[in-house]
């Protein structure tokens, strides 16, 4: 809120409310309230002391009374434009935003050159996802004060979130040219072009950035990351150094030099690690963070025990963070998937789609050997790897709103037709090219958890190849464990939380294949370390391609990998990550226990 009192009259009652203002800013709430009350029936400073009480009793989390009183402020003095700014902010952080639009608005005719009431009206436009009023509004804003740093990204991400990125991009070019927002336009341009698959692009967008911000952490930060994916394990550890001689111990460059060195850490590495994994003070985040890397340099090294005994901190902190796994509603979502996408429903729906063959699914859990397949399909000449996309559970998401439907995911495949279920087909296909334009015969998107939409992506491509990676879940599962997932990933902090998911997943897996398997290849990762060329020969063949001895050589790939096992899979096939599970022996049981009969057919050596 506006905190101050410019607009109150002269005199000494107005000194009075000045003084009130200095108490509430040092603190000390309870005498600026005594002043403030004295004047609540002024009639020339009620407004005044009503926007002062409202600022104390916002503070003490006491929203409903700040928005009464400032409601009786504007009816008071209905042109007293700092009252009707801070109406409309503390009504829009009360989540109020429909109402607060009304308060803005007026004081924008009251005070239309305020540039940081044009940003709070964009914000409450982005609040309500009314995006094209909320660009206006920015756009104002920045007219009348091109340095205002917030605005170059609100303005950009809401454009983002709008999936309109043309618009975005714009937006982060011009904050380049703005010597106050130049650094967040750095930010933001290269995080756009990363998200959007332009790697290059980003690669070059850092350069220039650190070139211009040598001593921003999160530019060199963002830097080191891309480097790895671009296989500079050089430059990316400078880089991560660098990180933390401007910030000593930053958590992700911290664990970022220890993922990337792994065996190769040296001791002050693992010791500042272990310092800050031991810190209390330290955030939950940061000790989640630097816990995984410390625990895949100790793995390296040769010592399980102590790796698995940092990773269980990792993953308590971890679950500090994200909280635990719901079985319940997990469980209850496979059911739903499975009755959705009956059996009556895919031979329906079987020739709804469209007819393109070009597009491959790599699915599966985490950790299950989806990146090399990704990686020796991309190899070859006529195809071209995507990465993990987002696409399949957007549009997924999106199909309530697109059939007009009240029912959610999964349960609004019922509403599909074939109109829109082409619709949807061409929308994901125009997202591709988005990405990028290529001439290639087989575009591929391997996105693990897209083993969700397994129904829903031979609904809509029904020549589409959908490779399914099996591995042994007890090497699924303790490597799940020692990865760095996000807080979406709530059963990866848990070795029985896991075996718990891996069994529900493998539920929905043995629906897909009883339905829809002569539509599915199954790639075990175990026959592929074992045999690789017949393995890879199978691969190719599945997805309707020529075989190419390239495909035999696909570490020699220079295409940027971005996902964590972007180093194994710039490697030729080895053996050391089967049956890897023994090295951790009882303390594997939890995970063990809970597979229970799913570890049927997989050897215990």
């Amino acid at each position: 809120m506006n905190n101050n009192s410019q607009t109150a009259p002269a005199g000494a009652g107005a000194q009075r409310i000045a003084t009130a203002f200095d108490l509430y800013r040092r603190g000390e709430l309870d005498r600026a309230r005594e002043i403030f009350s004295e004047y609540m029936h002024d009639p020339a400073l009620g407004t005044d002391a009503r926007r002062g009480l409202a600022v104390i009793a916002w503070q003490r989390r006491q929203p409903d009374s700040a928005i009464q009183l400032l409601m009786e402020a504007v009816r008071l003095a209905p042109d007293h434009s700092d009252a009707r700014a801070d109406l409309a902010l503390t009504l829009m952080m009360a989540g109020r935003l429909e109402e607060s639009l009304e308060h803005w608005q007026r004081r924008l005719e009251l005070a239309p050159k305020d540039a940081a009431a044009w940003h709070n009206f964009g914000k409450a436009f982005v609040d309500l996802k009314r995006y094209g009023e909320a660009a206006g509004a920015f756009e104002q804003a920045l007219t009348l004060d091109p340095n205002l740093v917030g605005t170059y990204m609100t303005y950009a991400r809401a454009m983002q979130a709008a999936g309109d990125w043309s618009k975005a991009e714009d937006v982060w070019r011009r904050a380049l040219k703005v010597p106050a927002a130049e650094q967040a336009g750095y930010i933001g341009l290269t995080g756009l072009l990363f998200k959007r698959g332009r790697l290059d692009e980003a690669l070059e967008a850092y350069r220039q950035g650190v070139i211009r911000f040598p001593e921003s952490p999160d530019l060199r930060l963002g830097f080191a990351q891309l480097l790895e994916d671009f296989a500079d394990k050089a430059g990316a550890e400078r880089e991560y150094r660098k990180v933390l001689a401007l910030d000593a111990g930053a958590p992700m460059a911290l664990e970022g030099l220890l993922t990337l060195l792994r065996g190769d850490a040296l001791d002050d590495d693992l010791a500042a690690a272990r310092a800050l994994l031991a810190d209390d003070q330290q955030p939950p985040k940061a000790r989640a963070n630097v816990g995984f890397g410390l625990g895949k340099a100790l793995d390296a090294k040769g010592d399980a025990a102590a790796a698995m005994s940092v990773w269980a901190q990792a993953n308590a902190a971890r679950r500090e963070q994200a909280g635990p796994y719901d079985r319940e509603t997990g469980s209850q979502y496979i059911d739903r998937l499975i009755e959705a996408f009956s059996p009556e429903f895919l031979s329906q729906s079987r020739l709804w789609g469209v007819d393109d063959p070009r597009p491959v699914f790599i699915v599966g859990m985490p950790r299950s050997g989806t990146s090399l397949v990704e990686q020796i399909l991309a190899s070859h000449p006529d195809a071209y790897g995507y990465g993990e996309l987002p696409d399949i559970p957007k549009l997924a998401k999106a199909l309530p709103a697109r059939a007009n439907s009240i029912q959610r995911w999964p349960e609004v495949v019922a509403s599909l037709n074939p109109e829109l279920t082409q619709q949807t087909a061409m929308r994901y296909l125009g997202a591709l090219m988005e990405r990028k334009r290529v001439s290639a015969g087989r575009l591929i998107d391997k996105a693990p958890m897209n083993y969700h939409y397994v129904g829903l992506i031979l609904t809509l491509f029904p020549n589409a190849h959908v490779i399914w990676c099996r591995r042994d879940p007890r090497d699924i599962g303790v490597s799940i464990y020692g990865e760095n997932f996000g807080l979406a990933q709530k059963y990866a902090t848990d070795l029985s939380d896991i075996g718990f998911y891996i069994r529900q997943y493998a539920r929905l897996m043995r629906h897909w294949q009883a339905h829809l398997g002569e539509r599915m290849h199954v790639c075990e990762y175990e026959a592929m370390v074992s045999d690789p060329e017949q393995q890879t020969r199978a691969l190719v063949s599945a997805v309707g391609l020529p075989w190419d001895d390239q495909c035999l050589r696909y570490y020699e790939d220079e295409r940027p990998v971005l996902t964590p096992s972007r180093w194994q899979v710039r490697s030729p096939i080895y053996k050391a990550a089967v049956q890897r599970w023994k090295r951790y022996g009882d303390a594997l049981n939890p995970l063990i226990d809970a597979l229970g009969d799913e570890l049927e057919g997989y050897d215990n050596g």
